[in-house]
């Protein structure tokens, strides 16, 4: 592992401000998508009880049926996943240990977390900037 600094004030400070921006402008974003998404259904509700649109209520139900049986697959699969990684090969790696078959998002998380805890200052002003940033938009 490399040397380990101490995280500077500015550092701290960039990602703070960075943090707040984002969480102003996702509060900002969230706003309007939401507010898009509640006029669009009573747009399409009106427009079906006037009679201008005519909803076919089998097929959405079977279209819903079809979803909930690719979930359940999908469910099983991953059961399946987890029991092939625990009995996966454990191959020592130089800072971390990987499972054979761990996967892209494991992988992906693992260096997330090994990111954050080698920049934990500047993540860490980061995630209370973005928490202000929501609360205070």
């Amino acid at each position: 592992m490399g040397k380990e600094t101490k995280p500077t004030q500015q550092e701290i400070a960039m990602g703070a401000l960075a943090g707040i921006c984002s969480g102003y402008l996702f509060k900002k974003v969230s706003k309007y998508a939401a507010a898009t998404a509640v006029v669009g259904y009573l747009a399409v509700q009106g427009a079906s009880q006037a009679g201008y649109i005519k909803i076919n209520w089998k097929k959405v139900n079977d279209q819903i049926e079809d979803l909930k049986e690719a979930q359940y697959i999908k469910e099983l699969t991953d059961k399946l996943a987890d029991l092939t990684d625990e009995i996966s090969e454990i191959i020592t790696d130089e800072d971390t240990l990987l499972l054979e078959n761990e996967g892209r998002l494991k992988a992906t998380a693992r260096r997330a977390y090994e990111a954050f805890k080698q920049n934990a200052a500047t993540s860490g002003s980061f995630t209370a900037g973005f928490t202000l940033g929501i609360l205070f938009a």
